[in-house]
């Protein structure tokens, strides 16, 4: 039988690990370790982009990788997050909360399938609708307000982490057109460039931690509005033709 390089499965490993820290998180919510659930769930991010990266560089993408990734991706950015936001305020609405975290994690669950029925039959640099850990940034945006602000927590949290939550759900099971990080190209002139921003963004990471995912999740937000915005206008260009 011949021989199997560890390194095929170093993607899956780090599959695994973002799977895990994902169900972590539900634990550390449980117990309410807010900021902890939410650290388990940005590294299970941290290791979704690079068991992806990792596959594309060694050319050792699989179906068993993309089905496992989904699975991953669904426990940590579907499940995780909208159980996160409902212990942390809106279980105050009860059953009522509870159908919007539904909705959100139902909602994660086609995404992921539908992405990856045309990724198979299709593949294309453009999304459609959000990625799911991309809504799970804009979901958990109540909760690194609070960590960033304390004091200012109060009732309203609770309407608007439903209002994140519906408007991810949304999102993601959407046809709005967005750009996927895939399709971005750097020429050779511009990489120094790009290294000194990544180099600026992780000395802001270091130093203002919440404080910067809260920028980068609100950034997303409002480019997932606009990308809403030119999307229905498109729309209602195509249909006074």
């Amino acid at each position: 039988m011949k021989d199997v390089p560890f390194i095929r499965f170093a993607p899956n490993f780090i599959t695994l690990l973002s799977l895990c820290s994902g169900i972590s998180s539900l634990k550390f919510a449980y117990q309410g370790n807010w900021k902890i659930a939410v650290l388990m769930i940005l590294l299970a991010g941290f290791f979704d982009f690079f068991d992806g990266w990792l596959a594309r560089k060694l050319k050792k993408s699989s179906q068993f990788g993309a089905e496992l990734d989904s699975l991953s991706d669904f426990i940590s950015f579907g499940v995780s997050p909208a159980v996160l936001v409902y212990l942390w305020s809106i279980k105050e609405f009860d059953r009522v909360g509870w159908v919007f975290c539904l909705f959100y994690i139902i909602c994660a669950a086609l995404r992921l399938a539908r992405f990856n029925i045309e990724n198979l039959t299709s593949p294309s640099n453009t999304f459609f609708g959000i990625p799911s850990p991309a809504a799970a940034g804009i979901v958990l945006i109540p909760l690194f307000f609070n960590f960033i602000f304390p004091e200012l927590y109060n009732k309203n949290f609770i309407f608007i982490s439903i209002l994140l939550l519906s408007y991810s759900g949304l999102m993601m099971i959407s046809r709005v057109p967005t750009m996927s990080l895939k399709s971005l190209k750097l020429s050779k002139s511009n990489s120094s460039y790009f290294i000194i921003l990544i180099a600026i963004f992780i000395i802001f990471l270091i130093s203002f931690f919440w404080q910067t995912i809260f920028f980068v999740s609100l950034a997303y937000l409002v480019f997932s509005l606009i990308s809403l915005f030119r999307f229905f206008i498109f729309i209602g260009r195509k249909n006074t033709k």
